[in-house]
């Protein structure tokens, strides 16, 4: 049984998922949208969709010539298979263009009927080959993002930090991270969910190979000036990350995104070490520790 899906924004970018959120009065039909849903389908989806056409097709195909009992001949003299089944069979050879022989069109009806399913089958199979590669071609960014952020003193200021570290074995160039928190609010007596932008000590980085501590300094400008833990979870905020950059192996742009909502922040705590040297004098991540935080 799958899980439901969040309505927090920040729990929606956690599991990399959609909001779980009814959309009414929208004229767009299921088909308007077809390579969106295959593109951001699972792959266990995607195949099983694929199967289901594939089947579904030959099975179309074969219910038409086997109108025409008469209209395919097997080879050897073989007549001992059902209609049915040899229709099916021949349709899988036309539609797959592979031709074994064995089966063959006999009539006018049949050729025609082949003409039409070779010209879907190319129509099908270029469109799965551009599904497939439009897939393979989409960069995926291996960002992971610490479970946690939290609101430590730091050169004399609280300040909320948390960690993202590039888990691949190459660089991020140009990399630059956006962090908001997400506040609902009551102005002239309607509800609205509104964005503020927290300033961070450093929102660019040239290069991102390893880890990344980023800080957002809570002085009297931040919407966090004078909160407490328990106000921020009573009141409903949800940070929402955004990080961006250029892969350097594909020279692709990539984006990672993450959200904190209440519970994931937490006040007075330090993230624990994961640096160190080995024994050979290389830097060394222990990522085993990443989420790992201590109290002050």
């Amino acid at each position: 049984m799958s899980k439901p899906r969040p309505t927090s924004l920040a729990q929606s970018l956690r599991r990399d998922d959609g909001l779980n959120v009814v959309r009414t009065g929208m004229t767009m039909r299921w088909h308007q949208d077809l390579y969106h849903r295959w593109v951001r389908a699972s792959w266990p989806v995607f195949f099983a969709g694929f199967a289901l056409v594939f089947t579904g097709l030959n099975l179309l195909f074969a219910a038409l010539y086997a109108l025409d009992p008469a209209g395919l001949i097997q080879a050897g003299g073989r007549q001992s298979d059902s209609v049915l089944f040899k229709s099916f069979i021949f349709s899988v050879h036309t539609i797959a263009t592979v031709g074994y022989g064995n089966i063959y069109p006999d009539s006018t009806y049949v050729n025609v009927v082949v003409v039409f399913e070779v010209a879907i089958g190319i129509l099908v199979f270029a469109l799965t080959s551009g599904l497939v590669f439009a897939r393979f071609s989409i960069p995926r960014a291996r960002i992971v993002f610490s479970d946690v952020a939290v609101v430590r003193p730091f050169e004399g200021w609280p300040t909320l930090m948390f960690r993202a570290g590039n888990q691949r074995n190459n660089f991020i160039v140009e990399a630059s991270v956006r962090v908001s928190i997400l506040r609902n609010q009551t102005i002239d007596g309607r509800m609205m969910r509104r964005f503020f932008d927290l300033p961070l000590i450093r929102e660019r980085s040239p290069v991102f190979a390893l880890t990344w501590l980023v800080m957002h300094r809570i002085d009297e400008t931040s919407p966090l000036f004078g909160m407490t833990q328990a106000e921020f979870d009573a009141q409903g905020d949800e940070l929402i990350v955004l990080l961006t950059g250029i892969d350097s192996s594909v020279a692709q742009p990539m984006t990672a995104r993450h959200g904190y909502g209440p519970g994931r922040v937490l006040w007075n705590h330090e993230f624990a070490d994961v640096m160190r040297r080995d024994d050979h004098g290389r830097s060394l991540i222990d990522f085993s520790k990443f989420h790992d935080v201590v109290p002050l």
